[in-house]
């Protein structure tokens, strides 16, 4: 007879055969974790899916195998993104109707599917407590349109755990939306094109933010998609070809970096301690403990009266490296996406690095002191010595000129709205720079920052389950990515960068604790000299901590950290604003209206402030 784990084994077998099938994706990788959500499809690709762990609920495992498997059946990444719109609130109702769309096809096709999906459905609402919902204030609207939308496509029952939801939000979707309400999609299930485009009508008549422009860049041909999959083909040689392109400054870079990669494989070999036990701001043992109750922030920050930031709980918070959030085979592949993208902007990013490399290299030029007694023989001194045999001071010295240790921390928004043709070109700006200092003898930290949930994840299940309690402070799971360690060469983690363009990774922005994160990181360095440049496109936003809180609590927190930075003399912190007025925040700051103009403005910021500590040694 088999034992529990060869039969736990044996189902996992079955569900992953089952999902491949129903996918008609059979090289799909099927992993099993215990903090995934049945009700989560957003970690879905061709190339892997991830499932809840067995133990909790077998039929729950077999419903989201079901969900995930009709996402990739049914859905088209590239026409979702070409269609979603860039508010995020708005994005998060597109996605979840999206979902909505391809469950409903399952459901009307497969009863045995409809019966795992309607157990998904049912717990995802006993676990959002929307059976005791008392007002539409309560709940998201994203996770009340996916369950609404899904049984008005589907006819099925409304099950107990969803009637106080129904009862709270389905008078005001119908005063918003008219009689038809949901009736206009279900012709529209199986094309999702027209799908997406009533859905966003439907959303402007909710008073939600819609721009055409979302996503029109993330538009390639089926020959890029192609190059794209080769990883390890010619990948390599494009670059390499890429390097031969670049002005002059660039070229021959390839055995420099080589020689660096030998040099500091040491260093990077210990990078690890940096980049793991750095997060000191927060830590997991501080639980649900607000921040009054601390006194201070556990970034050693005091804020002033009135100025606490409270944090519901650090328990899913999530520090990580990139290369842990995609497989090698993954991270290659948007890479070599990223370089397609950007092929044309790769020449003129070179010459403006190259650019900032003549300038650095200038202040790191060696220079002569004159009238010593000793060292090389000055030979513009000759003529005084022949006409003066008794003059000694006839030698010069060589001396190196005072160019302090510096690291640079490039601080990357990874929120939604920064997807498409903007988080490319970050992307792509900051690989060149780290290229270009590092050559310069900077060293280079890439960070960015997210959330792991759109609606609050698991920081937003808890505070559910602890009966909603007041003003309940930051309500979501963090995510703090490192994409390049300061320690680490270039050529280790030029493929790290892809990352961002990744379906999924984009959602929310907390900037004021993702600030305190990366000045903790760099303070500790040894450098004596630390810069961090933040690049954005908007204000702090996160709708689950913002639709409990005072409106302004992220904003207010984010000022408060700069302020707390700006008033330190051992870190510069400066901010380039994609589209955004961020001098109102930042006093070391500079707008742009286009992403094409980030180049030129990372270029002129740095060199403003090496032109600035050049003057200060003068």
């Amino acid at each position: 007879m088999e034992n529990k784990e060869q039969q736990l084994e044996n189902f996992k077998t079955a569900i992953a055969a089952t999902l491949r099938a129903i996918a008609g994706k059979k090289d799909t990788e099927v992993s099993f974790s215990a903090s995934e959500r049945p009700d989560d499809t957003s970690h879905v690709s061709e190339q892997s899916a991830t499932l809840p762990a067995p133990e909790r609920d077998k039929a729950l495992v077999r419903g989201a195998s079901d969900a995930r498997a009709l996402r990739l059946q049914h859905h088209s990444t590239r026409e979702h993104i070409k269609n979603a719109p860039m508010d995020l609130t708005a994005r998060a109702v597109f996605d979840a109707l999206e979902q909505a769309r391809y469950e409903a096809l399952g459901a009307q096709a497969m009863a045995g599917v409809g019966k795992n999906l309607h157990a998904v459905l049912d717990d995802k609402c006993k676990r959002l407590g929307f059976q005791d919902l008392k007002s539409r204030d309560d709940s998201n609207i994203a996770d009340a349109m996916h369950v609404l939308t899904r049984l008005a496509l589907t006819g099925e029952d409304v099950p107990d755990s969803a009637k106080g939801l129904v009862r709270e939000w389905q008078p005001w979707l119908d005063s918003k939306l008219g009689p038809e309400g949901f009736e206009k999609l279900k012709p529209l299930l199986k094309d999702q094109h027209a799908f997406a485009s009533s859905v966003k009508d439907m959303i402007s008549r909710l008073d939600m933010l819609i721009s055409d422009e979302a996503g029109q860049d993330l538009e390639e041909t089926d020959e890029q998609q192609s190059q794209a999959e080769d990883p390890d083909g010619d990948q390599d040689d494009q670059h390499e070809q890429d390097e031969n392109d670049t002005p002059e400054g660039m070229q021959g870079s390839q055995g420099m970096e080589a020689a660096e990669d030998t040099q500091s494989s040491d260093q990077a070999s210990q990078s690890g301690i940096d980049d793991a036990g750095d997060s000191g701001d927060i830590t997991d043992d501080m639980g649900d403990v607000p921040a009054e109750a601390r006194g201070q922030r556990p970034d050693g920050y005091i804020p002033g009266p009135e100025g606490y930031y409270k944090i519901y709980t650090t328990k899913y918070d999530e520090e990580i490296k990139a290369e842990e959030l995609g497989q090698p085979a993954e991270l290659a592949r948007l890479r070599g996406l990223l370089d397609q993208q950007l092929n044309h902007l790769q020449g003129v990013v070179g010459k403006l690095a190259n650019r900032l490399q003549r300038k650095l290299m200038a202040q790191q030029q060696r220079n002569w002191e004159f009238n010593r007694e000793e060292g090389i023989l000055d030979a513009s001194r000759l003529s005084k010595m022949i006409a003066n045999p008794n003059i000694n001071a006839m030698f010069k010295v060589e001396k190196e000129t005072d160019f302090r240790d510096t690291v640079v921390t490039l601080l990357i928004d990874n929120s939604g709205s920064m997807r498409g043709r903007p988080i490319a070109i970050a992307a792509i700006c900051t690989d060149i720079l780290a290229r270009t200092l590092e050559r310069c003898g900077v060293k280079v930290e890439i960070l960015g920052f997210t959330t792991k949930a759109w609606k609050g994840g698991k920081s937003r299940d808890l505070w559910i389950e602890n009966n909603r309690p007041d003003k309940p402070g930051r309500l979501n799971d963090l995510r703090h990515i490192i994409y390049k360690g300061a320690d680490v060469p270039w050529r280790r983690t030029r493929k790290n960068l892809g990352l961002m363009l990744k379906e999924g990774l984009l959602k929310e922005n907390i900037d004021g604790e993702a600030l305190a994160w990366a000045y903790n990181r760099i303070v500790r360095r040894p450098e004596q000299r630390k810069i961090i440049m933040v690049i954005s496109d908007g204000a702090p936003v996160d709708d689950s901590t913002l639709s409990v809180n005072p409106s302004n609590v992220l904003e207010r927190d984010l000022r408060n950290i700069i302020g707390w930075i700006e008033g330190k003399t051992n870190v510069e912190l400066t901010a380039i604003g994609i589209g955004h007025d961020v001098t109102r925040y930042y006093s070391k700051a500079v707008t742009i209206t286009d992403a094409d103009e980030l180049a030129s403005a990372l270029v002129a910021r740095l060199e403003k402030l090496f032109h600035l500590d050049e003057k200060k040694r003068s």
